[in-house]
């Protein structure tokens, strides 16, 4: 995995000369999925326009916004030839849809390398040479063909970009998994959406994005543990803008946990959706991987095997079986609130409810 000793603000220089060859051979494709983001989409795009790599595609989709998103988006689009507006009449499909669209685009015009972006949050200049280099890393390493992703740390910042917090991942007190990634993400999602870059090969596992999936980025992020590599850079090379209109954001988890406190109360009023989205995402990818022959490990098809199928057993043997896995999660209270879930939560089989197109495609 690609890992860099400490977290920094200080972003080595990958300059677009230094990386011409990787221009040169791949297509780059960014996706933004936009919705009710007027105000503070001007930042985001305007930093991708600032890259030291020029030579990008950036597909943005707005999900019937309520604010002027749309012509925001559509004058960027009528000023740059890089930024192309995907006008459609899906209609309103939410994050994971909205994403999962952008990327059935993005596959089905040749991208190589897709980055994802957020409307919020601003890059850092060198975001998307220095993934690049990192995914190059991974190629040389592992060889062609394998599901790649790279993340990296992001900064927290108000939304005057101003800095609450130089590590989200010591802030939301989480590490990347170097070993066995799998084992973590199939119950608890460590990679930010917002930082990500993938490959094709990655890209043509995990479109179509199902609709039963948690988000797009923990589904991205549980195919590639499955199936290929994920590299972290430990540097903030995103600055992730908090406000009041975040979809998801930076949610700080305490050192010791009151459990009677309205926010752990409200997770665990969320436990059977929560519980049966991550066995959802499991279990379509199981289907997935067998239908498509795809090369993966026994130790990791029996995994998702056991865990997918472990809602059809009582509450006792259900965490019995989540225990020998081992499934774990980062931290005490994480593990509490799993074990609280998978108790809570009545059986159910749950692959009478998975639609056999989604596990097909």
């Amino acid at each position: 995995m690609t890992h860099l000793s400490s977290v920094t603000n200080s972003i080595p220089t990958y300059t677009a000369s230094a990386c011409l060859d990787t221009q040169l051979s791949r297509k780059i494709v960014v996706l933004l999925a936009a919705y009710n983001g007027a105000q503070l989409v001007r930042d985001q795009i305007e930093s991708i326009q600032q890259q030291t790599i020029s030579d990008w595609t950036l597909l943005v989709r707005d999900d019937c916004s309520e604010d002027h998103t749309r012509d925001v988006l559509k004058k960027f689009a009528d000023e740059d030839k890089r930024i192309r507006y995907v006008d459609d009449m899906r209609g309103h499909l939410g994050a994971a849809g909205n994403f999962g669209e952008l990327m059935r685009i993005a596959l089905e015009e040749g991208a190589d390398t897709i980055f994802f972006s957020d409307q919020d949050d601003v890059w850092s200049s060198g975001k998307m040479a220095r993934q690049l280099h990192c995914l190059d890393d991974l190629e040389r390493e592992y060889g062609p063909g394998i599901p790649l992703l790279s993340y990296s740390d992001l900064e927290v910042v108000d939304e005057n970009l101003d800095q609450i917090h130089p590590s989200f991942m010591h802030y939301q007190r989480q590490r990347h998994e170097h070993g066995d990634p799998i084992h973590v993400l199939l119950t608890q999602n460590f990679v930010a959406g917002c930082s990500v870059a993938i490959n094709r090969p990655l890209l043509e596992l995990a479109v179509p994005v199902p609709k039963e999936i948690m988000l797009h980025d923990w589904w991205l992020a549980v195919c590639t543990a499955a199936c290929g590599r994920i590299g972290y850079i430990d540097q903030s090379l995103v600055r992730y803008r908090q406000h009041a209109k975040n979809h998801l954001g930076a949610l700080r988890i305490p050192l010791v946990g009151n459990f009677l406190a309205p926010s752990y109360r409200k997770r665990l009023a969320k436990s059977q959706s929560h519980m049966h989205g991550t066995v959802a995402q499991a279990l379509i990818l199981k289907e997935r991987i067998a239908l498509r022959n795809i090369n993966c490990s026994a130790n990791v098809r029996e995994l998702l095997d056991r865990f997918s199928s472990c809602f059809g057993q009582s509450r006792a043997q259900r965490l019995w079986t989540v225990y020998r896995l081992p499934l774990r999660r980062q931290g005490i209270l994480r593990k509490l609130l799993l074990f609280l879930r998978l108790l809570l939560v009545p059986p159910k089989h749950l692959k009478q409810n998975v639609p056999k197109k989604a596990m097909a495609a």
